[in-house]
């Protein structure tokens, strides 16, 4: 006995998706009354956080256990306001959010951290360390500070050949580095 199994189902042609697709495309560009695949051209540079330094521990001490922390940092929640005119105003808000390890005598810390302004991925074109002090309330193992970098730059010809990126990060210690590198 040789069994068909047959499917009422009905697959759409490639074609058929293909126009589907732009109708609700069509249907769901008109009712936003915005184009979707206009191009806005920007000077303002990319913003990052390197992935290294975006977060550290510091120790007490030349212990490098859990009882021997001081406390550990991060730099979270970055946004950006960047107006293009004679030149380029970029503001920078960021977050640097600290949690109290059991080593750590003092209610505050300071903190230093960079703002690169890198060009085609490679060239350090300027470099500016900034400190911050982050303090934390009695009973408190949490703390945070909000900071705000304001950066101007030249504009340039919006067909320039050069591409910038602002890089964030902590400016560690060598010992810091290699424990950022090996956690």
């Amino acid at each position: 006995m040789n069994f068909q199994l047959k499917s009422k189902s009905r697959y759409l042609s490639g074609r058929a998706v293909r126009n589907a697709a732009l109708l609700l495309l069509a249907f769901t560009t008109a009712s936003c009354q915005k184009n979707p695949f206009q191009v806005t051209e920007s000077n303002c540079p990319a913003v990052s956080v390197v992935s290294n330094l975006g977060s550290f521990t510091r120790f007490n001490g030349a212990g490098r256990n859990t009882e021997d922390v001081a406390f550990n940092a991060t730099i979270t929640g970055v946004v950006v306001d960047c107006t293009q005119g004679d030149e380029i105003d970029m503001e920078v808000t960021f977050a640097i959010v600290a949690r109290r390890g059991s080593a750590m005598s003092e209610d505050s810390a300071i903190l230093p951290y960079f703002l690169i302004l890198m060009r085609d991925n490679h060239l350090i074109t300027v470099k500016k360390i900034y400190e911050t002090t982050i303090r934390f309330k009695a009973g408190s193992d949490r703390a945070a500070v909000r900071e705000t970098v304001i950066q101007r730059f030249e504009s340039s010809d919006p067909a320039r050949r050069y591409d910038y990126e602002l890089l964030i990060g902590f400016q560690l210690t060598p010992d810091e580095v290699i424990y950022n590198a090996l956690r």
